[in-house]
């Protein structure tokens, strides 16, 4: 009997596994994958971040021998997609020369270096080489190297008692052109090209007298050069210790988690041209006259291939970190860097940290958060600190850079604390189904906004390129933009097009509220964006009066997340039930008299010297969102009869149907990755049994006017169930549009969303 029961128990997962790859492979059809790259199964296609510890088919890593398999088999995966092939043979050191000497304060000197090449020709490379004073043959000096453009920070690493080598590995000083030509074979890109040359340069360190340690090298790079730093100590164990700043996509950042729906960088983001010293240009800029050469290109020019595909590959660059470990590794990524979502850089810390866990190193994997955007605010004397504790030096411990997370919400520990709580039976009203899923949805206080909050924000504007004033209009767009206090202490910017509305009039206009994306660097500021300009101002530009503002846990709020489920106020709430109570504040502040009863104190006016901002139609209060703001403009409106309009972009996949989720993500995005919607996790084995499906929000807004843009490539949905669903919903005011795109808000979706509103508004005026 027990036999049998196995045999059955076999069968059943068997013939589960098979409808499961069955939907999966109807799905990358649908959405217009290739089969490709699916030869990878199962890595190939997740949504998260493939398993640093499981080969590319699945199979889990269980020895130290299978462990260097598995880093090879990633060198492959990551030369294959991302930054090309580098020469097969390795060139000889050919000899150096001091070719000029800088000071004498320090043994500071521009060294000539020689290396063999297949051509006739040798090519040559100069560092500078700074080695202290206190260098000695019995306490011998660590290696720290970076490049040109960081020659001070390696003026702090002597300080720190380090030898220096400064290498051309930098856009300023760029020497690597003569081994492209020399090696037409290899695909590299130009920055993976700048860390084998930096490779290159380790073979002269390693010939330096004895008051040099070469068996302690240390190296950190910001942005572009973090990205070939990591990609140097990945493919090069004689770094000991390593740092990135800001390195970005593909690097410390990854593209699962970094693309166009987050409002950041994604493979089809432009890459800056090579160098002028270089005589050759990238293939995708055909406005530089220079010969076209795919190996000027950053990465492979095939990269571009991935857009809104990201996940199709078995790949994603966290898994440097598998190559890099155990040895030091330590990145360092600024809160509001539009070039390195804070949540990309935590999911691929997080997945490195497995390896240095399996490898019994945790104490040698950091993550460090620092203020301020891409640049500003880098912590150079800290990179120091954590370097001598690499490498032993001085008294500091693993208590001096204690681990902050930012995102790691632990869904099993929130369980645990939140008891299972039965959802209303399937006939009650749509409205507490809503809120079963949600949460508690704090209770408003009215407020018209204030002034109070806005003295002295034009830095923080700034800081999240939003401007770098409260009112400003544009002289060529002739868009106003001011800023706003409002609700519980929230900031958030007012947009309109003064060519089309009047100030001081009667007349009373439409408003538009643009709620963001997964967009935890800006907000609601589209950093890489796809569409000729912010979506905002094409509403604007439209005669909408727009309202944008951070939602909770994004942008400026970031910090707002960590501790939310922590609060006593927050046991039963969620943080898109929370979303859902700012946008209510945000239309109580804008719908309320500028000039009436005002319990806030100073009115809004009093900062702008009396200045109003148009008046608003009640009656034409609409909301749009994208991504992860079209599931909280959807429940807003659901919620909040004063919405008479929802545009809902990209937004949602089935709540009821998690075929694809492994895929997908669509589920794990709301209640787990992101922490949004905890009590949907509950259902996570069985979601069939949540008590609403988004057809039943939908109806609870209808028969007020919907606008649902499905991209048919998007990798973040069930695109052929959602339109099933969305087929069941058979009204008049339903307007279900699909474009052949991948996610990504581009003009023609902006076109399509601002159309259909100005269509709508124009019919209740």
């Amino acid at each position: 009997m027990a036999t049998w029961l196995v045999q059955k128990r076999k069968w059943f997962w068997s013939r589960l596994q098979l409808v499961a790859l069955a939907a999966f492979l109807g799905w990358v059809a649908c959405v217009g994958g290739s089969l490709t790259p699916l030869k990878g199964l199962p890595h190939a296609g997740l949504a998260d971040l493939p398993p640093l510890l499981e080969f590319a088919n699945g199979t889990k890593v269980t020895t130290l021998a299978a462990f260097d398999k598995r880093c090879e088999e990633i060198k492959e995966l990551l030369s294959k997609y991302y930054y090309g092939t580098v020469p097969d043979d390795h060139p000889a050191l050919l000899g150096a020369k001091t070719i000029r000497n800088i000071s004498d304060l320090s043994s500071d000197r521009l060294v000539e270096i020689s290396f063999a090449t297949p051509t006739e020709t040798p090519a040559n490379v100069t560092v500078e080489v700074i080695v202290p004073q206190e260098c000695t043959v019995d306490e011998p000096c660590p290696v720290f190297m970076t490049q040109t453009n960081h020659r001070r920070w390696a003026l702090a690493a002597v300080m720190r008692g380090y030898a220096a080598i400064v290498y051309p590995g930098a856009d300023s000083n760029d020497q690597t052109d003569l081994f492209r030509l020399a090696y037409p074979n290899a695909t590299w890109g130009l920055i993976r090209r700048r860390a084998w040359l930096a490779s290159l340069v380790i073979d002269y360190i390693e010939t330096l007298p004895p008051n040099i340690n070469t068996s302690a090298i240390v190296v950190t790079g910001h942005s572009r050069n973090g990205k070939q730093s990591m990609i140097l100590a990945a493919w090069d164990k004689r770094i000991t210790a390593v740092i990135l700043s800001s390195s970005g996509v593909p690097a410390m950042s990854n593209y699962r988690f970094s693309s166009a729906y987050t409002f950041s960088e994604s493979p089809s983001s432009s890459w800056p041209a090579p160098p002028t010293n270089l005589n050759c240009s990238c293939v995708r800029d055909t406005s530089d006259p220079r010969p076209a050469d795919p190996r000027c290109c950053w990465w492979l020019s095939s990269l571009v291939d991935l857009e809104g595909k990201e996940n199709s590959i078995p790949i994603d660059s966290h898994a440097m970190l598998a190559l890099v470990a155990p040895r030091f590794f330590a990145s360092e990524s600024a809160m509001y860097d539009p070039c390195e979502p804070t949540f990309a850089v935590e999911r691929a810390y997080l997945a490195g940290k497995d390896v240095y866990t399996y490898l019994n190193a945790t104490t040698r994997i950091h993550l460090v958060w620092r203020q301020g955007q891409h640049h500003g605010f880098e912590l150079i004397d800290s990179y120091m600190d954590m370097f001598d504790y690499a490498l032993g030096r001085g008294t500091f411990t693993r208590n001096d850079f204690p681990e902050v997370l930012l995102h790691d919400f632990n869904w099993s520990l929130w369980n645990e604390m939140h008891p299972f709580v039965p959802p209303p039976p399937p006939a009650s009203p749509i409205k507490n189904r809503i809120l079963y899923g949600l949460g508690d949805i704090p209770s408003r206080i009215w407020s018209p906004g204030g002034q109070y909050g806005l003295l002295s924000f034009e830095y923080i504007q700034e800081m999240m390129r939003q401007g770098n004033s409260l009112y400003f209009t544009d002289s060529h767009s002739l868009i106003t933009r001011m800023a706003i206090n409002f609700g519980p202490y929230l900031h958030g910017n007012l947009y309109w097009d003064t060519s089309k509305m009047s100030l001081g009039t009667n007349s009373t206009n439409p408003v538009v509220l643009f709620i963001h994306p997964y967009s935890y660097q800006g907000g609601y500021i589209d950093d890489y964006r796809h569409d000729s300009r912010p979506f905002f101002e094409s509403l604007a530009a439209s005669g909408f009066l727009v309202v944008a503002f951070d939602q909770v846990g994004f942008g400026r709020r970031t910090v707002e997340k960590r501790r939310f489920y922590q609060s006593a106020s927050s046991h039963n709430r969620s943080l898109l039930g929370r979303m859902v109570f700012d946008i209510q504040c945000a239309i109580d502040a804008i719908s309320s008299s500028q000039t009436g009863f005002h319990p806030d104190g100073m009115p809004l006016s009093d900062t702008y010297n009396g200045k109003l901002y148009p008046l608003v139609d009640i009656n034409r209060i609409y909301i749009a969102g994208y991504a992860m703001g079209g599931v909280a403009a959807l429940y807003a409106a659901a919620l909040d009869t004063r919405i008479a309009g929802l545009v809902s972009i990209a937004a949602f996949s089935p709540l009821r149907n998690a075929t694809l989720e492994p895929w997908t993500g669509a589920h794990r995005r709301l209640y787990e990755w992101h922490a949004l919607q905890p009590r949907l996790g509950w259902f996570s084995s069985s979601p069939h049994e949540f008590p609403y499906d988004y057809d039943d929000v939908l109806r609870e807004i209808l028969p007020r006017p919907i606008l649902v843009v499905v991209p048919k490539h998007d990798r973040t949905c069930d695109v052929p169930s959602l339109l099933q669903l969305l087929k069941g919903v058979s009204n008049r005011s339903l307007t279900v549009v699909t474009t052949d795109d991948v996610n990504v808000l581009n003009d023609n979706i902006v076109n399509i969303a601002t159309s259909w509103l100005h269509k709508i508004s124009s019919k209740i005026r």
